[in-house]
């Protein structure tokens, strides 16, 4: 009762504030890149303690690190958007369940550019050895995919979903053959 009651105020609260507007003051440019740079910031210190615990696991487990820092280590840590954005689009509301694809969609863009980002400059500050040239590529690739169909978008229909969703496994596939 309580989560129904919720998501019907979420409803309300999206209907009420649906008029399209986008802040682009620059006080608003301002904050949106100190919140990234903080992101940054954020990932970097983290970086290495990640590193610290995924390594001796993937000896352990003998899974390839690439899985585990790629593959369950997002899993695990998205597991509540994703039950969450599943309990939006199960409103079966149009408005509702594309803000949550939009949503989706923004965070895998961001955990993936951003992720990237700062393990390629740990890589290039550290001067240390890249061995993932594959599978970093056919990530690039599918975000790039995803970034650019969704960035067009504002609406999503459920086709869109099924094509995100088939992604996946199609990634996997091109890093077993392409490796």
């Amino acid at each position: 009762m309580i989560m129904q009651k919720t998501w019907e105020e979420t409803d309300k609260l999206v209907e009420e504030n649906s008029s399209g507007q986008v802040d682009r003051s620059p006080r608003a440019w301002f904050k949106a890149i100190m919140l990234l740079m903080a992101g940054i910031v954020k990932l970097s210190v983290l970086a290495e303690p990640s590193y610290i615990v995924c390594n001796p696991f993937s000896s352990v487990a003998n899974i390839s690190l690439f899985f585990i820092v790629f593959i369950l280590v997002p899993l695990a840590t998205n597991a509540r958007a994703a039950s969450s954005a599943i309990s939006a689009a199960s409103r079966r509301k149009p408005r509702t369940t594309s803000l949550t694809f939009s949503e989706i969609y923004g965070g895998v863009v961001m955990n993936n550019v951003l992720g990237f980002l700062v393990l390629l400059s740990i890589i290039y500050l550290r001067e240390l050895t890249w061995n993932f040239s594959t599978e970093v590529l056919v990530v690039t690739i599918v975000c790039s995919m995803m970034s650019f169909f969704a960035s067009f978008r504002s609406i999503f229909p459920l086709w869109t979903s099924i094509v995100a969703f088939l992604l996946y496994p199609l990634t996997l596939l091109l890093v077993y053959v392409l490796a």
